[in-house]
């Protein structure tokens, strides 16, 4: 014989049945029963069943799908919550396998991750539709976790390390190739720099050795004024590049080296002058 009396907390819902035949639904609260009753319980909190489906996607990869799906039970359908399904989870079970198993096949691997949400879309409207029926109500359907064979993982991680160590040495590659790009402008500037100086530097040397033998001539001229017979063209050139030859000595005797050996004596320079006089005939 049962209790005469039974409690239903606030987060239940109760059944009465009375001799094999159902009396009603009891609300929370504390009820005086018959002893010959039996009262069946259910929790009305949200509940959560955690299923987990093996399958294997289109390009033969078998992956352990963990799908969580949270429901709790319509109270105007109590009596099909109590009586029609005797383990709701198992049926919850078999509804998500077979949507899984139904979907996951024409999928690849790599799109079986991007259509978590669509599974769990599909999941949710199969069992809302399928378990309103029996008092229930489907609140959220989530794809919690996809889990390929360890070796496919292993394949996997491989080939993004691959990928990235392909991007990261063809970022070095570029930047390289952007420090020789800028490296060798540099060095092209620097070229151009320095030949429009050393073009300058010549140009105003001109200038500096013309200058000086205007000046050479103009004194040539003033020494001379004072004498009946002015000099020649050819022989101020001569002057000149007696001058010249001088200066040229000069230059060398104030040179890095030590000691220079080169044959010198007034006939030397006779034949030295006829030679440049000979190379000006030959380039004019």
């Amino acid at each position: 014989m049962g209790s005469c009396f039974a409690i239903v907390a606030p987060n239940e819902i109760a059944g009465l049945e009375s001799l094999g035949k159902f009396k009603g639904i009891l609300n929370p609260g504390f009820h005086w029963i018959a002893p010959w009753a039996i009262v069946h319980k259910r929790s009305s909190q949200i509940s959560q069943d955690r299923v987990l489906v093996e399958t294997k996607t289109v390009d033969n990869v078998f992956v352990h799908i963990k799908i969580s799906v949270q429901k709790t039970i319509f109270k105007e359908k109590a009596y099909e919550a109590i009586y029609r399904l005797s383990n709701p989870t198992m049926q919850i079970d078999s509804y998500v396998a077979d949507v899984v198993r139904g979907h996951v096949p024409t999928m690849t691997l790599d799109r079986l991750f991007e259509a978590k949400q669509e599974i769990a879309d599909e999941v949710k409207q199969r069992l809302t539709a399928a378990m309103q029926d029996y008092g229930f109500d489907i609140i959220e359907v989530l794809v919690v976790d996809i889990e390929p064979d360890q070796r496919v993982k292993r394949a996997m991680n491989e080939i993004n390390e691959s990928r990235r160590l392909r991007m990261a040495a063809e970022e070095r590659a570029e930047a390289d190739k952007l420090v020789a790009i800028k490296k060798a402008e540099a060095q092209k500037q620097l070229v151009v720099l320095q030949a429009e100086a050393e073009s300058e530097s010549k140009f105003l040397q001109g200038q500096g050795i013309a200058r000086a033998r205007q000046s050479i001539v103009e004194g040539m001229k003033e020494t001379m004024a004072g004498h009946d017979r002015q000099l020649s063209a050819i022989e101020v050139k001569n002057l000149l590049l007696v001058s010249q030859y001088m200066d040229t000595m000069e230059k060398l005797s104030q040179g890095t080296a030590s000691k220079i050996v080169m044959p010198h004596s007034l006939q030397g320079l006779v034949d030295v002058q006829e030679q440049i006089k000979k190379g000006l005939v030959m380039e004019s």
